[in-house]
C-alpha cells in the first residue's frame, strides 16, 4: 500500500506541476505588459533622425535606404573649392540674365553654381522628391533665381529645378507650372540654409523643408521660421 499510495502521489504532484506551468504561460499570455506608446515628440525625432542620416552620411545609411531607396544612391558632397554661388560685388548672381519678370531675375545656373554645390542640391531635392513620390528633377535644366525691388523679398536668391528642358519653358515662359520645386537660400548668423518647396497641384500637393548647413533637417518648415542656435 505504501508503495502504491507513493507513486499516486508522485503522479499527483506532476499533474499539479504541470497545470502550475500551464496556468503560468496562460497569465503570461492574458497578462503581456503593453508595448509603450512612444509619443508624437518621439516619433518626430525618430523621423528627424533617420533623415538626418540619410542627409549627413550621403544617403547610405540603413534608415535612409527604407526611406527613399532610389536617392539614397546619391553621393553628393557637403563641401568643395568653388564658392555655392558666384556672385557680384552687390551681391547678384554673376552672369547674364536669360529671362526677366516684374519679381524675379532668371540665369542659368551654369557658371553661378558651383558644381558640387548643385550636386549637393539636386540630391536633396530629389531624396524629397521621392518622399512625395514626385519625379526626379535633372541638373542639367536648372535656373537662378533673383528677388527684384518689386518680390516679396528682393534680394533673395534661390535655384529653381525641372525634369525637363520642356517643363522648365513651360513654367518659367508661360507661367504654367503644375508642378514645382525651388529651393532658397536663407542666411542665419553664421551660414547658410537651404529652404525647400515643393507642390503638385493636381494633387494640392504642398512641401517645405528646410535643412541647416549642419544637415539637420526640418520637416514641414521654411528656414524663416526655424530658430537656430
Amino acid at each position: 500500500m505504501i508503495k502504491t499510495a507513493s507513486k499516486w502521489t508522485i503522479g499527483f504532484l506532476v499533474v499539479l506541476s504541470l497545470a502550475a506551468c500551464s496556468d503560468e504561460k496562460q497569465a503570461e499570455a492574458k497578462f503581456k505588459p503593453i508595448p509603450e506608446k512612444r509619443t508624437a515628440k518621439q516619433e518626430e525625432e525618430g523621423f528627424t533622425r533617420r533623415v538626418e542620416a540619410v542627409l549627413n552620411e550621403g544617403a547610405q545609411s540603413q534608415e535612409g535606404k527604407e526611406e527613399a531607396p532610389r536617392a539614397s544612391k546619391a553621393r553628393p558632397p557637403n563641401s568643395g573649392k568653388d564658392p555655392m554661388i558666384r556672385l557680384t560685388n552687390d551681391a547678384k548672381p554673376l552672369g547674364e540674365v536669360v529671362h526677366h519678370s516684374d519679381k524675379l531675375d532668371y540665369y542659368e545656373c551654369k557658371g553661378i553654381v558651383a558644381p558640387w554645390f548643385l550636386e549637393l542640391v539636386v540630391a536633396e531635392m530629389n531624396y524629397f522628391n521621392e518622399l512625395s513620390e514626385l519625379p526626379f528633377v535633372d541638373p542639367k535644366t536648372c535656373i537662378v533665381t533673383y528677388g527684384t525691388e518689386k518680390s516679396l523679398t528682393p534680394g533673395r536668391i534661390g535655384i529653381q529645378l525641372f525634369e525637363n528642358p520642356r517643363q522648365f519653358e513651360r513654367c518659367i515662359k508661360n507661367e504654367e507650372c503644375p508642378v514645382f520645386r525651388t529651393v532658397n537660400f536663407v542666411p542665419n548668423k553664421t551660414a547658410i540654409m537651404r529652404s525647400y518647396f515643393l507642390s503638385d497641384f493636381s494633387r494640392r500637393l504642398i512641401q517645405h523643408h528646410c535643412v541647416t548647413d549642419t544637415g539637420k533637417w526640418h520637416r514641414d518648415q521654411t528656414c524663416y521660421t526655424v530658430e537656430t542656435p
